[in-house]
């Protein structure tokens, strides 16, 4: 390289993210952890996958069930599960973010819809609880199955997409973020 051409920006991130991943605190790590729970999970299973003690994990999975992100579903041994309602109330409220307009909305709907129409089809099924992988052919189950889940996932999108457009036609003046957390 000649005095006149800069070098290349050092393209080394590994540092920045080591920095970044260790000024995380117990709570955030806590959260982290907390999001992926599908089944009843104990203290100690959380602590484990947050890289803490069971004593620093605790007063946070106390406090997450208190704003609604987990739920606690059971006392000895203490056991939390994540709050499918919180998540769900999530998504709605960044699509309406990111919607800002029924129309908006609405087109998005008709996407949806149309894709919905088109797996519903390819199974020959009105809804995806109604699919039964067993009368699929192995050659194909793995097709199937990513279709499935594929629809499942469309269904539910359908489902939060339809109470964003609501969430807006009922925004009466001001913009439609403004009344959501």
């Amino acid at each position: 390289m000649t005095e006149d051409t800069p070098s290349p920006p050092d393209m080394n991130l590994t540092g920045e993210w080591d920095k970044a991943v260790e000024s995380r605190t117990v709570k955030d790590r806590v959260y982290e952890a907390v999001t992926t729970l599908t089944s009843p999970t104990t203290v100690a299973d959380v602590a484990e996958r947050a890289d803490c003690t069971k004593e620093g994990a605790r007063p946070h999975l106390e406090w997450f069930v208190d704003v609604g992100v987990l739920e606690k579903v059971a006392d000895n041994p203490a056991l939390f599960v994540r709050n499918e309602a919180y998540f769900e109330f999530r998504r709605i409220t960044e699509l309406t973010r990111e919607l800002n307009t029924p129309e908006a909305a609405e087109e998005a709907i008709d996407e949806y819809r149309a894709r919905e129409q088109e797996l519903s089809s390819y199974f020959e099924e009105s809804s995806p609880e109604a699919v039964v992988l067993s009368e699929t052919t192995y050659d194909d189950l793995d097709e199937a199955y990513d279709r499935l889940s594929e629809w499942r996932t469309i269904t539910r999108r359908l489902r939060e997409l339809r109470e964003a457009k609501f969430r807006l036609e009922s925004n009466h003046g001001g913009s439609p973020a403004s009344s959501f957390p």
